[in-house]
């Protein structure tokens, strides 16, 4: 016996230890698969991110190419239709009959300009007359100009010798700024536009501000064009080719590419890269506070409560529970303080339970109660719309007032059960509407109720289900079918029983209705399932369990049925 004991605190003390690794063996795992995933995430990000920049500097670039060719377009259908042509030979700034056109076309240019936003101006230059005309002003052949003015003028003087028959794109290189320059020349007439390289440069960065970008133009010949604040960056770009930065190009018209340098660490990814490793630094950190707890959690608690169990499994040894070195007086009946909380708790659990078990039968009582009306109504709705088809104004009064009451009974709020008495003219109402339904030929109804006192309770609409299942089940054309409902008390082994009988003359039951109502297995009758005769029998179970009960038979082959229900009455 006593080695018998042995063993079994010894595998109480074993599941101890094996309930503690099944615990931590998950967390740890758990924590383990999350730095994998941060880990896996880090790379996934950057490479999402990475493509996010390349698709959106692509995307700007493609911008670009299509009003360049969109630019082309209109450089050539402006010359020709505009009014250019009309400038004379010789303009000087003193003859004001030509303000008007030279403000068409300067209007012109400017809505020209509106349409991109990456042009900075558009400009016309008539060669005889040495007029350089652009969005803002007039440069006459007399007027002095340096810098910009001075520099785009002799770009114009040059490229209205040079007629391709096309637009050219060309790079123009004044006054500290590089511009890409589109023209188009004819019978000695330029027009052509601008486009700021730094501007450029600045909407590319704007694009892509959450990133840390830096922009240059390569040209044709392998020339780079910078923007201004390169020098301040060349250093980080060449600290980013050290660490593996991401470098794209893309081609841009005729003049050469467009080159984009992502920085490794900066901008949105430095941010996401910080906000991962601070990620992976926390779970780090309780992955070790967990393997900290796991090895207090065995020596503080693991152990004392092996030594516990060791002593809760010999209780009738009460000279083991006072000697034993490892615990107290004071210890046990704290811990058996908690164990009569615990007793209370688990007293508080099952009471909870059982409650939510009434509650849930309650629930299926209600549910089965809701089956029994739905189809009813609808044969009611059936008859109103029948009886609307004839001109008899009063018979549809009558079954209106009839079956208004019918349901005003059925969605009465009255509990589960309700008084004999009602239940009974409630049955009454519904055969009346019936008798409409089917005729005086059809069947005829009567209830005989003996000795039977005004406060004794069924449950609701029960025989309103018993009488209407003669009905559906028994009722034809061919015959008249009698259906009667017989109510009394009657007295059983020294006890009072309510005792009610419903049956009717018409072809009863089938043997495979009355097999499915032994076995409790669904009723399949005329192609849809029928739930009346099961639901009343588990309302019974469920209301009475063993105080109450059902039986069906048939009185004989095809000439009737019989429903019997009785109910222990425990008090007169």
């Amino acid at each position: 016996m006593y080695r018998q004991k042995e063993k079994k605190r010894k595998r109480k003390a074993e599941k101890l230890r094996t309930l503690g690794l099944k615990v931590l063996i998950p967390v740890f795992a758990v924590l383990l698969g999350l730095l994998l995933c941060l880990f896996v995430g880090m790379r996934e990000t950057r490479k999402l991110a990475e493509q996010y920049t390349e698709d959106t500097a692509g995307l700007y670039v493609e911008q670009i190419n299509r009003d360049i060719f969109q630019i082309n377009n209109e450089l050539i259908q402006v010359l020709g239709k505009s009014g250019i042509q009309e400038i004379p030979d010789t303009l000087e700034a003193s003859e004001q009959k030509y303000y008007d056109l030279l403000r068409d076309i300067r209007e012109q240019n400017r809505l020209l300009k509106i349409r991109y936003k990456e042009v900075q101006n558009f400009f016309v230059y008539a060669e005889k007359a040495d007029v350089l005309i652009g969005d803002e002003g007039t440069v006459f052949s007399q007027s002095y100009v340096e810098g910009f003015l001075k520099d785009l003028r002799g770009f114009a003087r040059k490229a209205a010798t040079q007629s391709y028959g096309v637009t050219s794109w060309e790079f123009l290189e004044t006054d500290g700024e590089t511009y890409i320059v589109g023209w188009y020349t004819k019978a000695g007439n330029v027009i052509g536009c601008l486009m700021n390289t730094e501007k450029i440069f600045s909407l590319l960065k704007e694009m892509t501000q959450r990133y840390e970008v830096i922009p240059f133009l390569e040209k044709e010949d392998g020339t780079l064009i910078y923007p201004k604040d390169f020098a301040e960056r060349k250093k980080e770009m060449s600290q980013a080719e050290r660490k593996g930065g991401n470098f794209y190009k893309y081609q841009l018209g005729t003049i050469g590419k467009m080159c984009v340098y992502v920085l490794p660490n900066g901008g949105i990814l430095e941010t996401i890269l910080e906000m991962q490793t601070v990620l992976v630094v926390l779970i780090t950190v309780l992955f070790g506070i967990c393997i900290f707890l796991a090895v207090r959690y065995y020596y503080h608690l693991m152990i004392p409560l092996k030594v516990f169990t060791e002593g809760i499994s010999n209780m009738e040894e009460e000279q083991l529970l006072h000697e034993d070195g490892r615990n107290n007086i004071l210890e046990l009946e704290a811990v058996s303080d908690k164990f009569r909380l615990l007793l209370r708790k688990i007293q508080s659990l099952k009471i909870a339970i059982y409650e939510k078990e009434l509650q849930e039968k309650r629930a299926e009582l209600e549910y089965m109660q809701e089956q029994i009306r739905p189809h009813f109504f609808l044969n009611c709705l059936s008859l109103i719309h029948g009886m609307a088809d004839k001109s008899g104004e009063t018979d549809i009064t009558y079954i209106t007032k009839v079956l208004s009451e019918y349901i005003r009974y059925n969605y009465r709020e009255s509990g589960k059960e309700r008084k004999l008495v009602e239940e009974i003219e409630h049955v009454k109402k519904y055969m009346e509407i019936q008798r409409l339904r089917y005729g005086d030929s059809a069947f005829c109804f009567e209830v005989i109720c003996e000795e039977i006192g005004d406060e004794v309770q069924v449950p609701s609409l029960v025989l309103q289900t018993l009488v209407e299942n003669a009905v559906v089940h028994g009722v034809t054309l061919d015959h008249l079918v009698e259906i009667s409902l017989y109510v009394t008390m009657e007295r059983y082994q020294d006890k009072n029983w309510l005792y009610i009988c419903v049956s009717d003359t018409g072809k009863g039951f089938s043997d495979d209705i009355l097999k499915a109502l032994s076995e409790d297995t669904p009723i399949i009758y005329g192609g849809r399932k029928h739930v009346g005769l099961q639901n009343v029998k588990r309302r019974l179970e469920l209301l009475y369990g063993q105080d109450a009960e059902l039986s069906v038979q048939n009185m004989g082959e095809h000439y009737g049925a019989v429903v019997e229900v009785r109910i222990l009455q425990k008090t007169l």
